[in-house]
Protein backbone atom coordinates (compact mmCIF):
# COMPACT_ATOMS: atom_id res chain seq x y z
CA UNK A 1 0.00 0.00 0.00
CA UNK A 2 2.87 2.41 0.79
CA UNK A 3 4.25 1.94 -2.72
CA UNK A 4 0.99 3.15 -4.26
CA UNK A 5 0.98 6.26 -2.09
CA UNK A 6 4.51 7.11 -3.22
CA UNK A 7 3.62 6.45 -6.86
CA UNK A 8 0.62 8.79 -6.60
CA UNK A 9 2.73 11.51 -4.91
CA UNK A 10 5.43 11.23 -7.60
CA UNK A 11 2.86 11.35 -10.42
CA UNK A 12 1.16 14.44 -8.96
CA UNK A 13 4.50 16.17 -8.40
CA UNK A 14 5.58 15.35 -11.97
CA UNK A 15 2.34 16.76 -13.38
CA UNK A 16 2.74 19.96 -11.34
CA UNK A 17 6.32 20.47 -12.51
CA UNK A 18 5.34 19.70 -16.11
CA UNK A 19 2.51 22.23 -16.01
CA UNK A 20 4.78 24.88 -14.50
CA UNK A 21 7.34 24.36 -17.30
CA UNK A 22 4.62 24.42 -19.97
CA UNK A 23 3.04 27.53 -18.45
CA UNK A 24 6.36 29.35 -18.59
CA UNK A 25 7.19 28.19 -22.12
CA UNK A 26 3.80 28.60 -23.80
CA UNK A 27 2.10 31.28 -21.75
CA UNK A 28 -0.53 29.06 -20.15
CA UNK A 29 -2.50 30.42 -17.19
CA UNK A 30 -0.26 30.79 -14.20
CA UNK A 31 2.78 31.91 -16.18
CA UNK A 32 4.84 34.09 -13.88
CA UNK A 33 7.53 36.58 -14.76
CA UNK A 34 10.80 36.42 -12.85
CA UNK A 35 9.51 38.83 -10.18
CA UNK A 36 6.24 36.94 -9.63
CA UNK A 37 3.98 39.18 -11.74
CA UNK A 38 1.62 37.70 -14.32
CA UNK A 39 2.48 38.50 -17.94
CA UNK A 40 -0.01 41.02 -19.32
CA UNK A 41 -0.56 42.52 -22.74
CA UNK A 42 1.53 45.58 -21.84
CA UNK A 43 4.50 43.61 -20.47
CA UNK A 44 7.52 44.36 -22.67
CA UNK A 45 8.72 41.47 -24.83
CA UNK A 46 12.47 41.05 -25.07
CA UNK A 47 14.19 39.37 -27.99
CA UNK A 48 17.77 38.28 -27.39
CA UNK A 49 20.09 38.46 -30.37
CA UNK A 50 22.79 36.74 -28.38
CA UNK A 51 26.49 37.39 -28.13
CA UNK A 52 28.60 39.13 -30.76
CA UNK A 53 32.38 38.76 -30.82
CA UNK A 54 34.27 40.48 -33.62
CA UNK A 55 37.29 42.57 -34.35
CA UNK A 56 37.07 46.35 -34.51
CA UNK A 57 38.40 48.45 -37.33
CA UNK A 58 41.58 49.03 -35.29
CA UNK A 59 44.23 46.32 -35.62
CA UNK A 60 44.33 44.03 -32.58
CA UNK A 61 41.13 45.38 -30.99
CA UNK A 62 37.92 43.46 -30.54
CA UNK A 63 34.46 43.78 -29.04
CA UNK A 64 32.18 41.33 -27.26
CA UNK A 65 28.59 42.37 -26.65
CA UNK A 66 25.35 40.61 -25.87
CA UNK A 67 22.24 42.35 -27.22
CA UNK A 68 18.59 42.29 -26.25
CA UNK A 69 15.83 44.12 -28.11
CA UNK A 70 12.61 45.32 -26.54
CA UNK A 71 9.82 44.72 -29.06
CA UNK A 72 6.83 47.04 -29.36
CA UNK A 73 4.30 44.18 -29.32
CA UNK A 74 4.01 40.42 -29.78
CA UNK A 75 3.73 40.64 -33.58
CA UNK A 76 6.90 42.73 -33.71
CA UNK A 77 8.58 40.19 -31.44
CA UNK A 78 7.70 37.38 -33.88
CA UNK A 79 9.05 39.40 -36.81
CA UNK A 80 12.30 40.16 -34.97
CA UNK A 81 12.82 36.50 -34.13
CA UNK A 82 12.10 35.51 -37.73
CA UNK A 83 14.59 38.06 -39.08
CA UNK A 84 17.24 37.63 -36.39
CA UNK A 85 19.91 36.27 -38.78
CA UNK A 86 19.51 39.26 -41.05
CA UNK A 87 19.67 41.65 -38.09
CA UNK A 88 22.76 39.94 -36.69
CA UNK A 89 24.58 40.33 -40.00
CA UNK A 90 23.88 44.06 -40.01
CA UNK A 91 24.99 44.41 -36.39
CA UNK A 92 28.24 42.56 -37.11
CA UNK A 93 28.87 44.94 -40.03
CA UNK A 94 28.22 47.91 -37.75
CA UNK A 95 30.51 46.62 -35.00
CA UNK A 96 33.34 45.89 -37.45
CA UNK A 97 33.13 49.46 -38.77
CA UNK A 98 33.79 51.01 -35.34
CA UNK A 99 37.08 52.26 -33.93
CA UNK A 100 38.03 51.64 -30.31
CA UNK A 101 37.94 55.37 -29.51
CA UNK A 102 34.31 55.60 -30.69
CA UNK A 103 33.21 52.99 -28.15
CA UNK A 104 35.05 54.07 -25.00
CA UNK A 105 33.04 55.31 -22.01
CA UNK A 106 29.34 55.83 -21.48
CA UNK A 107 29.05 58.11 -24.49
CA UNK A 108 30.50 55.39 -26.72
CA UNK A 109 28.07 52.82 -25.35
CA UNK A 110 25.07 55.15 -25.78
CA UNK A 111 26.11 56.06 -29.33
CA UNK A 112 26.45 52.38 -30.24
CA UNK A 113 23.05 51.72 -28.69
CA UNK A 114 21.57 54.45 -30.89
CA UNK A 115 23.40 53.17 -33.99
CA UNK A 116 22.15 49.61 -33.43
CA UNK A 117 18.58 50.88 -33.00
CA UNK A 118 18.85 52.86 -36.25
CA UNK A 119 20.17 49.79 -38.14
CA UNK A 120 17.37 47.63 -36.83
CA UNK A 121 14.76 50.31 -37.51
CA UNK A 122 15.94 50.45 -41.14
CA UNK A 123 15.17 46.70 -41.54
CA UNK A 124 12.20 46.45 -39.15
CA UNK A 125 10.63 49.92 -38.91
CA UNK A 126 8.81 50.69 -35.68
CA UNK A 127 9.25 47.23 -34.17
CA UNK A 128 11.90 47.95 -31.51
CA UNK A 129 11.42 50.21 -28.53
CA UNK A 130 14.92 49.91 -27.04
CA UNK A 131 18.29 48.16 -27.33
CA UNK A 132 19.98 46.77 -24.23
CA UNK A 133 23.52 45.50 -23.71
CA UNK A 134 23.73 42.72 -21.16
CA UNK A 135 27.46 42.42 -21.82
CA UNK A 136 29.82 45.03 -23.25
CA UNK A 137 33.56 44.42 -23.45
CA UNK A 138 36.03 46.18 -25.73
CA UNK A 139 39.73 45.49 -25.73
Amino acid sequence: MKKWVWVVVIVIASLAVGYAVAARAWGLPGMQLGDGRERTADTPLTCSLGQFITNLRDTGRYIRVTLDLQAIDSESHKQLVARSSELKTDIYALLRSKHYEELVGEEGLRNLQKDVLERIDAKCPGMVRAVFFTEFIIQ
